[in-house]
């Protein structure tokens, strides 16, 4: 009984320690893609699958000794203008592309290709912005859409 009482009892003296020595080891690190934590993007690869589903104006970056953002850099790479003005942006630092529209009429998305032609992933626009998430184009194709009703428009692949 006595053996039973010590390992309970010290049992309880390491958790009371743990509890005590450990809040600054188990605060959690801010979300990745924050300021405070931002992904690390390297020259050659961009930041891949991770940029994937994220908003370009706001995902933060770390890169070439600064934090900026992947719309920071971004141009257009594909317009259609036939009836809109329908922009496939693209980023060389994260190597990311997504799209974006003139205005809130238009509900733009986004969707990545594989080389080959297959459909990879497709994302929505945000609710009330002018444009649509990331994906990676890295050895990948993108194109932006739009829809109005039963109207779609699209551009060209990148």
């Amino acid at each position: 009984m006595k053996t039973r009482i010590r390992t309970i009892l010290a049992g309880l003296a390491t958790l009371a320690a743990l509890a005590v020595a450990t809040p600054a080891q188990a605060a959690t690190a801010a979300p990745l893609g924050t300021a405070a934590n931002p992904f690390t993007v390297s020259a050659t690869s961009g930041c891949g699958s991770s940029c994937d589903g994220k908003d370009p104006s706001v995902y933060a970056i770390y890169y070439n000794g600064r934090i900026t953002t992947c719309s920071a850099d971004a141009i257009t790479a594909r317009v259609n203008t036939n009836g809109i003005n329908l922009e496939l942006r693209y980023s060389a630092i994260c190597r990311t592309a997504w799209t974006r529209v003139p205005n809130d009429f238009y509900y733009p998305y986004i969707r990545s290709y594989y080389p080959d032609g297959r459909l990879r992933v497709e994302y929505n626009g945000f609710e009330g912005a002018y444009y649509s998430q990331m994906v990676n184009d890295a050895n990948l194709l993108a194109e932006a859409r739009a829809s109005a009703g039963p109207t779609t428009w699209y551009t060209g692949r990148y």
